[in-house]
């Protein structure tokens, strides 16, 4: 069975979608992000082609946005903490 590739998220900078491909990359996904050069040269084809786009195969999808959600969360916990 071949497993193919399918977007994960989309992103309006290089520098988000890489951190995200980091922490991916962290947790044993592969991943790769599309667009990348279009996108930096020119960022009207952002609005065109849904921007940068990380794209893991089909199946790390649910293992991948579990990564991204929880690290989102623990990011929200830690800022709730430091302003009480």
């Amino acid at each position: 069975m071949e497993d193919k590739l399918i977007t994960l998220k989309n992103y309006e900078t290089v520098v988000e979608a890489m951190f995200d491909q980091e922490l991916l990359k962290e947790n044993n996904i592969d991943s790769s992000i599309n667009n990348e050069d279009s996108v930096e040269l020119m960022p009207m084809f952002g609005e065109i082609n849904e921007g940068l786009r990380i794209l893991v195969f089909e199946n790390d999808y649910k293992k991948a946005l579990k990564v991204l959600d929880d690290y989102e969360k623990a990011v929200d916990s830690e800022i709730v903490s430091s302003e009480q």
